[in-house]
């Protein structure tokens, strides 16, 4: 008995509260970032937009020539490039830093807390249970697979990083690219073009940054596969091809600075004209309610209507439920710790992309915890939780979200991803009973959704699967014209290729944001499935020519105002 009670009390009582300080301490860097950009860099972009909007309606005097909007544009362009400098020193070297510090610092504590554990167990079960002990020595091996991923998961995620702050250098060049239109069409377009050529090398520069990470991830799940006997993370391995997507790049360099780029200014002005519109239909009779609307949604590089994401990750603790899940094949408890395993026979594409980590910690249980928990029960392993998706991987897709929905002028921040936790056979995999109220409607019930929903809050919950294998991501949206108005939100699961399905909650938004398949022929276009067949000149082009990812479209927009502002309910939450 003491041979599985004496490790299982120091994971419980040392090892545990250990590693969840470490992991609340990660989860405070992500959010010091997440703070400085909703409390600094957004508020300073709306201002420099007012400030441009207000420069564009002054009258040019002409005796001179036009020295108040000169005077006007000067300052905004010295504020802009001054408040970028000066944000991105503090969000990213406060990011950097703390994040380093926290990983490093937590995986050597953990190591080290982990191997005077194994010891400890080697030597207490050596003579009573000689197989205990033995197993002791392969999580010392798996300890150390888990330290080394730790470190390579940061090299990675530093290369993430690299490129967030190329892109937001490209954010700069474009917004000091469409500070000309304060003098007019002519001079946005000329200038729009310049910048927006520089803006498209910029970007092309970004793509090559997430293919190279995305390439080594796929040398990350092979190393890590093979050193842990885990083939379910070996045949993820083959992500390691993404490097040929160095092969569309060579391609799309050139037209990403002489089209994507330049083009951008134009999409821009033909967002503003829409929303406005938009605006003006929905409360051309109410003056101060449509002054309001406006000086919400801003103008220019900031134009947008501030949404929010509200993120879970559905969580099953261990328990006999849990238990029922594995012994029956739904969930492979193996296969999701990334622990010796045959995934089960299957495709890795058909299982999920998760983590199985002592409750309130990142750290990954034991082989020997989760053979206890399967042969004896919950109460013979410490505590732990099974997750559909890691941390990292939901915030990048929600990331992605963010950045793809701006093109149809919604701007969504999102809080910390919290968790759903299930205990329902109903709910993994979720019966999505499409057409009619069924399993995901309750489950966003505990949410707290009604149907009576803040509409401007969109939950987004990563979840173990549909009962349909084929479902990717469901939205249960709100549309009273067609007497849909219960529990509003969306849910997804994520799944290996990572690079075809890394856009399903960028879509699933799309969705609840007023958004159909029909019309979209494209893989390039964010909204496109295979039902809707292919149009392979437009694929061909966007993939070797332009963009090279799927996009929301310009004809995205109308739909998704339409929606905003027709729907009572929608228009009353999101512009009050």
């Amino acid at each position: 008995m003491a041979c599985r009670t004496v490790p299982q009390w120091i994971t419980e009582n040392i090892l545990g509260p250990v590693a969840g300080f470490g992991t609340r301490a990660a989860d405070a860097c992500d959010e010091a970032k997440r703070k400085i950009e909703e409390k600094i860099e957004e508020p300073v972009e709306d201002w420099i937009s007012s400030q441009e909007q207000r420069c564009r309606s002054q009258r040019c005097k002409w005796w001179c020539a036009c020295c108040n909007k000169w005077f006007c544009w000067l300052v905004t362009i010295v504020v802009r490039i001054v408040s970028w400098v000066i944000t991105t020193i503090i969000k990213w070297v406060t990011y950097l830093v703390c994040k380093v510090l926290t990983v490093l610092l937590a995986a050597i504590i953990n190591l080290v807390l982990k191997l005077i554990t194994r010891v400890i167990t080697f030597l207490v079960c050596l003579f009573t249970d000689p197989v205990r002990a033995l197993s002791a020595i392969w999580d010392i091996v798996n300890d150390v697979v888990d330290a080394v991923e730790d470190v390579l998961d940061l090299v990675v995620d530093l290369v993430g990083d690299v490129g967030d702050i190329v892109t937001d250098l490209g954010k700069l060049v474009g917004g000091i690219g469409r500070s000309f239109c304060i003098f007019g069409k002519a001079a946005c377009t000329f200038f729009g073009a310049i910048f927006g050529f520089v803006k498209g090398i910029i970007d092309s520069a970004v793509e090559i940054i997430e293919w190279t990470q995305d390439t080594a991830q796929g040398v990350i799940d092979l190393v890590i596969g093979v050193l842990s006997l885990d083939l379910c993370r070996i045949q993820k391995g083959l992500g390691v091809f993404n490097v040929l997507r160095v092969i569309s790049s060579a391609f799309r360099g050139i037209g990403m600075a002489l089209y994507v780029g330049p083009r951008e200014t134009a999409v821009l002005r033909d967002l503003e004209s829409l929303i406005d519109q938009k605006l003006e239909d929905a409360f051309g009779d109410d003056p101060e309610r449509l002054a309001r609307s406006r000086a919400r949604i801003g103008s220019g590089g900031a134009l947008g209507v501030p949404m929010t994401l509200k993120p879970y990750r559905q969580a099953i603790r261990s328990s006999d439920f849990l238990r029922e899940l594995h012994n029956d094949g739904i969930v492979n408890l193996y296969a999701l710790a990334g622990r010796y395993s045959d995934c089960q026979g299957k495709w890795a594409g058909t299982q999920f992309e998760g983590e199985v980590v002592y409750t309130g910690t990142r750290t990954t249980v034991t082989k020997t915890d989760i053979d206890y928990f399967v042969r004896l029960g919950p109460d013979a392993a410490p505590s732990f939780t099974v997750y559909p998706i890691l941390t990292r991987t939901f915030t990048r897709r929600l990331e992605l979200a963010v950045r793809k929905l701006r093109a149809v002028g919604v701007h969504f921040s999102w809080d910390s991803i919290d968790e759903l936790v299930i205990d329902d056979r109903q709910f993994v995999p979720l019966d999505s009973d499409e057409g009619r109220p069924g399993a995901q409607h309750a489950m966003l019930r505990q949410l707290g959704r009604t149907g009576d929903d803040n509409l401007a809050e969109v939950p987004v919950v990563g979840i173990f699967g549909y009962v349909n294998s084929g479902l990717h991501g469901l939205a249960s949206w709100f549309r009273p014209e067609i007497n849909q108005t219960g529990p509003s939100g969306v849910t997804f699961r994520d799944r290996f290729p990572r690079v075809v399905f890394q856009y399903v909650a960028a879509h699933e938004i799309g969705h609840y944001l007023g958004l159909n398949h029909s019309g979209h022929t494209d893989p390039g276009q964010i909204m496109w499935v295979p039902e809707e067949g292919i149009e392979w000149v437009d694929t061909l082009v966007n993939y070797f020519a332009t963009h090279g990812e799927p996009i929301f479209t310009t004809e995205d927009t109308e739909p998704v105002w339409t929606w905003i502002t027709e729907i009572e309910s929608a228009r009353d939450d999101i512009l009050p």
